[in-house]
């Protein structure tokens, strides 16, 4: 292990030095120490020796240069100094950080091995080797990553970089202006931001999900050099990274969730299932009913869970508070709202999906080559068909798909709400038993009904119904034959076409009423919520507006009755130093013995002669 000395000066007191290095520069003055000393003072509190120290640590770190200058104002007229001055010297190319990557300060530190950061000892919390690999390394060459394609992982990387940027703009470009370019030059090894993390997502560049969380470790790291440990910039990119980490632990966890809820193609986008589908479960939190939910993680004994309907959102709940999916809803003593109904109606298209994909993925598994035609199924010379117009077929489809969607009210009270299959409208033409140029099925392997109708030609069907021995006169018998089906299925056809429009009307028609319905019982409890809260705001910002108005009205108070007590306290003390009048308690001006004194000669004439010139005690001369 090889300890290096890198960088000793602070990052912040030398963007302070080149500070006070311009600003003297532009009196038309020599930036001595003397000047920095009193420009650090006044502006940064700082002390000559520490100011010393750094300086001598900002020209180790060639951050600060000292040239020779001779003085030529005041009493330094021709006296050669030292002035320092900005570097102004090309920097030179080095393979490694100066600040450590952990604690981003200067001093001793190894190098790692395989990339640019360096560390304390001290801030390694693991015994070093000689060859010294740093954690950021192993994390992105260790082999618990996440298999996503590259493609696919930018692209969700691109929306974490989308959610950063909208809650930390001033992340988005570390230069501002020109005067922070060549300082970010000195003091940054390499330069990241949000917007060039987004032009890298652009370009496909992520390898892997850790090579995002490099970036973002990075940008926290030139942060804190740049503005300080405990600046609002740095507080900010801590943030940033927290909130990258927690969006990269949810890939992780869900790739498929976190796609879906950052795209939302559509307003069923949380019944979408994911590859593997999550389990489906009743959860319950403290004060609520039973929800159906998808378990997102599992941690002993207790889950993380997603809820349908509303907002789609989570909570983690004890085991205790989990119940199956195919739980009734009387054991559960649920009672049906219109919320219950739309998480209801989620969970049910979801599980339709999860079979469908299920189907399909066993039809997928398939050999074209193991397809074999059932029991009492149309030979292989019958199964060439002619296709239905385009416009009928989506017509039937678009019927099929809202049928599906919207269902009875008694229908869905009966129905179990854990129950993945649902009732399909099978829809067969019957045809004649003579007639052998129809082929109804409705398809297995697809929750959708469809019908196909297939005609063939007489010839061809002739051809696979007649025995090869067949002579030429059959043959020919059977090519004279004039064929009616083509009219005969061109009604039926019409008749069929006819009766799902009309099918199709009503379905789309009660579905409309039902959803105007079902829209306007939740915008009404929407505003009843909205209503409410807002109320019981208003009434604590009421009370605590009366709460700190008595609070005033008490302080002032106390205040003025403090006052009141001083002031009666200040005219007692006068009172008292005054005599006052033994007669009519005037205040006195005559002073006559030890305790007697009158406002007048006519009090003092008749108090001596009613009583007190028998007890008078001042000596007569």
């Amino acid at each position: 292990m090889k300890i290096v000395k890198r960088r000793l000066a602070c990052p912040q007191t030398v963007q302070h030095i080149w500070d006070a290095i311009v600003y003297i520069r532009q009196q038309k003055q020599i930036p001595n120490f003397d000047r920095i000393s009193s420009y650090m003072r006044r502006k940064y509190n700082l002390k000559g020796n520490d100011l010393e120290r750094q300086l001598n640590f900002a020209v180790r770190d060639k951050l600060v240069v000292i040239k020779k200058s001779v003085g030529c104002k005041g009493s330094k007229v021709g006296v050669e100094q030292d002035g320092y001055r900005l570097p102004d010297d090309p920097m030179e190319t080095e393979s490694h950080d100066w600040y450590c990557f952990e604690c981003h300060r200067g001093g001793e530190v190894v190098l790692c091995s395989t990339c640019h950061r360096v560390y304390h000892t001290f801030c390694i919390k693991e015994d070093v080797s000689d060859k010294f690999i740093c954690c950021v390394c192993k994390t992105m060459k260790s082999k618990s990553q996440v298999k996503i394609k590259k493609d696919e992982m930018n692209a969700l990387l691109s929306y974490t970089c989308l959610r950063l940027k909208e809650k930390t703009r001033e992340l988005h470009k570390m230069i501002q202006t020109e005067n922070d370019e060549w300082k970010q030059s000195r003091l940054i090894y390499k330069k990241m931001d949000l917007l060039t993390i987004e032009e890298k997502t652009q370009t496909n560049s992520y390898k892997s999900l850790e090579e995002f969380q490099s970036d973002a470790q990075n940008i926290v790291h030139n942060i804190v050099i740049y503005f300080g440990v405990h600046s609002v910039m740095a507080d900010m990119a801590r943030q940033m990274l927290r909130d990258c980490i927690y969006d990269l632990g949810e890939i992780r966890q869900c790739h498929d969730c976190y796609r879906m809820s950052n795209e939302k193609l559509d307003k069923f986008w949380f019944c979408q299932p994911c590859n593997p589908p999550h389990e489906l479960v009743w959860a319950r939190q403290k004060g609520f009913p039973y929800w159906p939910a998808k378990i997102i993680k599992q941690k002993n004994e207790t889950y993380d869970v997603r809820f349908f309907g509303g907002y789609h959102q989570r909570a983690i709940v004890d085991s205790d508070n989990i119940k199956p999916i195919n739980t009734s809803l009387q054991k559960l003593s649920v009672k049906r709202t219109a919320s219950l109904n739309k998480a209801l109606e989620e969970l049910k298209r979801h599980q339709e999906l999860i079979e469908k994909q299920k189907k399909g993925s066993q039809v997928c598994s398939r050999p074209a080559s193991s397809s074999s035609p059932q029991s009492g199924s149309v030979p292989p010379s019958r199964t060439r068909s002619r296709k239905i117009s385009d416009n009928s077929s989506s017509s039937y489809e678009n019927t099929e798909t809202l049928g599906e969607s919207v269902e009875d009210e008694e229908d869905f009270e009966d129905e179990s709400p854990s129950s993945s299959s649902q009732k399909t409208a099978r829809i067969q033409m019957a045809a004649s038993p003579d007639d052998h140029n129809v082929v109804s099925s409705s398809s297995q392997e697809s929750p959708l009904a469809k019908v196909s109708v297939c005609t063939q030609t007489p010839k061809k069907l002739l051809a696979g119904l007649l025995p090869k021995g067949g002579t030429e006169k059959q043959n020919s018998k059977s090519s004279g034959d004039n064929c009616t089906c083509s009219t005969k299925y061109s009604k039926i056809l019409k008749e069929f076409k006819e009766r799902l429009e009309n099918e199709h009307k009503q379905e789309k028609n009660r579905a409309v009423t039902e959803l105007a319905e079902k829209l306007r019982t939740d915008f009404e409890e929407e505003k009843q919520t909205a209503i409410k809260v807002a109320f019981e705001k208003l009434q604590k910002e009421v009370e605590k507006a009366r709460k700190k108005a008595e609070e005033q009205l008490r302080f002032q108070h106390e205040e003025e009755i403090q006052q009141l007590i001083e002031r009666h306290q200040q005219e007692v003390s006068k009172i008292k130093k005054k005599q006052w009048c033994y007669n009519c308690e005037a205040e006195a001006i005559y002073h006559c013995c030890w305790n007697v004194s009158y406002c007048s000669l006519d009090c003092q004439q008749v108090h001596w002669h009613k009583e007190h010139k028998r007890t008078c005690r001042r000596k007569r001369q």
